[in-house]
């Protein structure tokens, strides 16, 4: 029997209870969803679901990404309501390749883990799984593991298993709908220019559960949880002298600003390692040697007389970070990591400060105007812990 795919959260219950049904059937998984947006949300998924078969030793054929065919099918569509005929067209797209797959390779029954969604109409499903099975000389197998409790046992076993338990359906316009009503931002849409990864985004997911797949297969002993984190993201940001806009990098967690007036700018040398825990692993360089060197240089930090911002040049950052960028725009596309990041805020303002912390490559005392546009959101992140 071949049985559509959609995630591994539903597939991974779907899958067991179709194994306890049907004892002697052999099944084959297929992974199609080109509703899956973006696609690293999509290979997250798929990898989640890869793991799943593995566990329950079920073949998996993966399918085709193409989301123009699907972004095609569900033209008109767009501002559909989800369960609305958006959604209803996304099934018919996924289960009429679904029986095409089933017919090539010589299955007759097919069926969709969507059934176990508690989110999607069953009925509906049911309707057209058998419309289209017809019209391919199949069987659809209509079989209802929500009953009875089966959504509590299926969000127990995903939890059990470790799954990656996404929280959208999968398609931009239904999570821009989501986000909406949420009054919040589709985080999942975007990506940091220089691929650096920050807390809540798909790609920290993807890492963590690549850290959890490494320990299982070092056979080592871990909790997965969800923490709440307010995460930050920068959308634009400009600092302007006149008609020029200045080279510049802006640092995780300041806050927004709107054409705010600098004022004058005095640059000092504050005694940066005062108060620092001893907390941070050095990289080339101890604390102690950096604050050697801060002090045997004429390192400064550009303070407004109108606004709360701070400039930092570059060699600065430089040695802070025992980094070694030539010009911000090195820095814009090939950040640090967004720890070494929050060390540099936890230095220069203190760990709780969300005031802008700019880069600069020149030092200029002159007024300029600060435009930032960022956000802090609360998310839930994944945390992979490891038993000791």
């Amino acid at each position: 029997m071949l049985v559509h795919i959609c995630c591994s959260v539903d597939s991974h219950y779907f899958l067991s209870e179709l194994q306890k049904i049907y004892p002697d059937e052999t099944f084959v998984g297929y992974f199609y969803n080109p509703n899956i947006h973006p696609k690293s949300e999509h290979d997250l998924r798929l990898n989640d679901v890869k793991r799943s078969c593995e566990l329950l030793n079920i073949k998996l054929i993966t399918g085709e990404y193409d989301t123009q065919d699907w972004f095609a099918g569900v033209k008109g569509l767009e501002c559909e309501p989800e369960k609305g005929e958006r959604c209803t067209q996304c099934f018919d797209i996924r289960l009429m390749k679904s029986a095409q797959i089933a017919k090539a390779i010589n299955e007759k029954r097919f069926t969709t883990t969507l059934l176990s969604s508690p989110m999607k109409e069953q009925e509906k499903l049911y309707t057209q799984g058998e419309a289209i099975a017809e019209k391919n000389d199949l069987e659809f197998i209509k079989i209802n593991v929500r009953a009875n409790g089966g959504v509590q046992k299926q969000n127990e076993l995903a939890k059990e298993s470790n799954l990656y338990r996404q929280n959208y359906c999968g398609c931009k316009f239904a999570l821009e709908q989501q986000r909406n009503k949420q009054n919040k931002f589709s985080l999942e849409m975007i990506s940091h220019i220089g691929n650096q990864i920050l807390p809540g985004s798909i790609e920290e997911r993807y890492a963590t559960f690549a850290h959890r797949d490494n320990l299982e297969q070092q056979n080592k002993e871990y909790i997965l949880s969800q923490r709440k984190h307010l995460v930050w993201r920068l959308l634009n940001a400009k600092v302007q002298k006149g008609d020029r806009v200045l080279p510049s990098y802006i640092i995780a967690k300041s806050q927004n600003k709107k054409d705010a007036k600098s004022g004058s700018i005095v640059w000092i040398k504050p005694n940066l390692f005062e108060n620092l825990p001893k907390i941070y692993a050095p990289k080339k360089h101890t604390i102690e040697e950096k604050a050697q060197a801060y002090q045997n240089k004429n390192y400064l930090v550009g303070f407004c007389k109108k606004d709360d911002s701070i400039f930092v040049h570059l060699k600065l950052l430089n040695l802070l970070l025992d980094s070694t960028y030539q010009t911000t725009k090195e820095l814009l596309y090939h950040p640090p990591k967004y720890e070494d990041e929050l060390f540099l805020r936890h230095i220069l303002c203190g760990a709780e400060s969300i005031n802008p912390i700019i880069i600069v490559d020149e030092i200029f005392c002159e007024n300029v105007r600060i435009s930032i546009q960022s956000i802090f959101q609360e998310e839930s992140i994944f945390k992979v812990i490891e038993n000791l």
